[in-house]
Parts: C-alpha cells; sequence; structure tokens
C-alpha cells in the first residue's frame, strides 16, 4: 500500500492510496490540470484514479472533485451533508448509481453518498 501527499494547504489538499490497481483520490483541492500534473509527477496518469473520498466541502477539499471525476471517470464518495452544499453551489452533476432506479440519485453507504460515473 502507497499514501502520497499531493498537497497539504489552504490552496489545496489531497492525498492518493494505492493499492494494487486501486487508487482513490482522499479530497481533491485542486484544479484539474494541477492535479492531473501533480499524480503525473508521481507516475500515476489521472485516468487511473479509481475513485475521490471527499471529506468535507471547504473549497480546499473538494475544489476539483466535480470537473475531476467527470473527466476522468472516477467515482465519488462523500457524506449525504457534503453532496448537498455541493449541489446547492452547482457543483455535483446527477450520477446515478445502475443498480437504482431512475428517482434515486445516489446510494447511501455506512454513511458515506456514493455517486457513480455514468
Amino acid at each position: 500500500m502507497r499514501f502520497a501527499c499531493l498537497g497539504s494547504g489552504s490552496k489545496g489538499n489531497a492525498w492518493l492510496v494505492e493499492r494494487g490497481a486501486t487508487r482513490v483520490l482522499l479530497d481533491c483541492g485542486f484544479g484539474l490540470r494541477e492535479m492531473a500534473a501533480r499524480l503525473i509527477r508521481l507516475g500515476i496518469e489521472p485516468v487511473a484514479v479509481t475513485a475521490l473520498l471527499i471529506t468535507h466541502e471547504h473549497s480546499d477539499h473538494a475544489r476539483g472533485a466535480v470537473r475531476f471525476a467527470a473527466q476522468y471517470g472516477c467515482d465519488v464518495w462523500l457524506t449525504p451533508g457534503s453532496g448537498m452544499v455541493l449541489e446547492s453551489k452547482g457543483g455535483l452533476p446527477d450520477l446515478p448509481h445502475p443498480g437504482l432506479c431512475e428517482s434515486q440519485r445516489h446510494q447511501d453507504v455506512l454513511g458515506l453518498v456514493y455517486r457513480r460515473q455514468a
């Protein structure tokens, strides 16, 4: 298992947790280009990221999450409260889980909201 800090501070936060072919970004507080550049410096192609786990909705933790997930097709996990705040700001697209009925927009697992990229 590998952990790597991609940045930590008021301008952005992100950690990479990697085990085998699974790569999870813990927070995505940098813009799309900056996040991609930081991953590439570690030898990770952004498309290889499996999922984002957003700890909370502050911009230094979630700034690039929506665009990154949309661009690279990874899933997004976040608390229901963070999801509502980001959605109210126009920050989360409707990403339905394929196993749920059409009227549901997310799946709640262990208190986290799962938004799957189509």
